[in-house]
């Protein structure tokens, strides 16, 4: 199976967005010719580059063997879980900033362990290819309505649902 790995089209916030903070503060470094607020311009958009080039080229979702395995991080955060252990593939929404509302995230909950990843910048055709891929290697395999009705190909991109409120 071909690794699934984020859509550089969905990560456009990180590329494009994210470094006018770090330009902005240049502008004003250079400005006042003050060199450590200059550093810290620069570490603000190396630090956006390194999150992009690991979404890009060290984030990846696959079946290795007999495990469905996500790494991200650099290759430092490795979540994996036995394909015949998975027991119920789920679509869990957490609180998001945008009114209440996130992506979905893909849990592969196994017997002794879970693979949680935030599905956002990623195509649902690939996820709904992956859980075809899971499907034929474990036909016991519980999937929740969301991605049921990703794997069957209905567009669901524009589908909203709010989670829940805080009290406070």
């Amino acid at each position: 199976m071909k690794v699934v790995r984020p859509d550089p089209a969905l990560l456009w916030p990180a590329y494009t967005l994210f470094p006018l903070a770090g330009l902005l503060v240049l502008f004003f470094a250079a400005a006042g010719r003050d060199p450590a607020l200059t550093a810290i311009g620069i570490g603000l958009l190396a630090f956006n580059g390194a999150i992009v080039v690991n979404h890009l080229y060290f984030t990846s979702l696959a079946i290795h063997g007999d495990e469905l395995v996500y790494r991200s991080w650099m290759g430092l955060q490795e979540q994996r879980v036995p394909i015949g252990s998975i027991q119920r593939v789920d679509a869990k929404r957490y609180a998001g900033a945008h009114g209440g509302v996130s992506a979905p995230h893909l849990l592969a909950r196994g017997r002794s362990s879970t693979v949680r990843v935030n599905t956002k910048p990623y195509r649902l055709a690939d996820m709904a290819a992956l859980i075809g891929q899971l499907r034929a290697a474990n036909p016991r395999l519980e999937v929740d309505d969301f991605w049921e009705r990703v794997a069957s190909g209905e567009d669901v991109s524009k589908e909203v649902a709010p989670t829940a409120r805080s009290r406070f």
